[in-house]
């Protein structure tokens, strides 16, 4: 009995200290429901716990600082067209830009775990702990008929597999067009 029971508690012991390898893939879909891989892009892997605090107080920064700025192509046109206001419009601008969901993720300087990079197909993968619990950021951009689009992924990594788990992050973790305050971990 006392073998079986030391059997039984090496075995959970080796599981919880065995790895999970994550394999993932990182892509958009188009407009036109076309699937883009995002290749050679470098994905942060932040301790969820320590990410989540530090966006709490970006989303307290928000609530304080942007609440009530008028839209960014106003403050735009303020500043082109010139006239007694201009200073304002910038200043107005300059805020709205440190105010967009972006700007304040990116903003986030703390500890990194690792940093990985998808290949020429998109696809990444890393290994953590079992106890671990992470948050991947991503930014990539790619060219569309002469323009750039920019995009900010946020995606947790669930704490789930037995010995290796599938994750995809795409346009459902975009958090480049929601307001910061929006986000839950």
């Amino acid at each position: 009995m006392k073998k079986i029971l030391l059997i039984i508690i090496i075995a959970a012991i080796a599981y919880v200290l065995m790895p999970v390898t994550v394999n993932g893939t990182l892509y958009v879909v188009t407009n036109s429901a076309n699937v883009v891989t995002m290749p050679i892009t470098s994905i942060k892997v932040y301790p969820l716990k320590e990410f989540r605090e530090a966006l709490y107080q970006k989303q307290n920064f928000a609530n304080q600082q942007c609440m009530g700025l008028p839209d960014k192509s106003e403050a735009e046109v303020a500043y082109l067209s010139g006239g007694p206001n201009r200073e304002n419009a910038k200043a107005n601008y300059e805020l709205i830009v440190s105010c967009e969901t972006a700007t304040l993720i990116k903003e986030i300087n703390m500890p990194l775990v690792e940093t990985i990079q998808t290949n020429k197909d998109g696809e990444f993968n890393l290994s953590r702990s079992r106890l671990d619990e992470l948050v991947l950021v991503a930014e990539g951009k790619r060219r569309v008929v002469g323009e750039t689009e920019e995009y900010l992924w946020l995606r947790v990594i669930p704490k789930e597999g037995v010995l290796s788990q599938k994750l995809e992050i795409n346009n459902g973790n975009l958090v480049n067009d929601i307001k910061i305050q929006a986000i839950q971990l």
